[in-house]
């Protein structure tokens, strides 16, 4: 391991721009590895996704299902 967990307390949410659901597609605590993730998993470009910050509860809920 490189370096300690600094334990952010941000925490992210990705969302496709154009879904009107707003269905939550990644989480995390970095915005670039939320993207990416969200990238490779929907297989399309970054720019098509939008990030939100949520709350540490909201955060908390949503992994359990993502």
């Amino acid at each position: 391991m490189l370096s300690p967990d600094p334990h952010f307390d941000y925490h992210f949410v990705a969302y496709l721009k154009d879904d009107p659901a707003r269905e939550p597609i990644t989480i995390g605590y970095s915005i670039p590895r939320i993207l990416a993730d969200a990238s490779e998993k929907i297989g399309r470009p970054r720019s098509d996704f939008e990030v939100q910050e949520i709350t540490k509860e909201r955060y908390e809920k949503l992994k359990k299902f993502l």
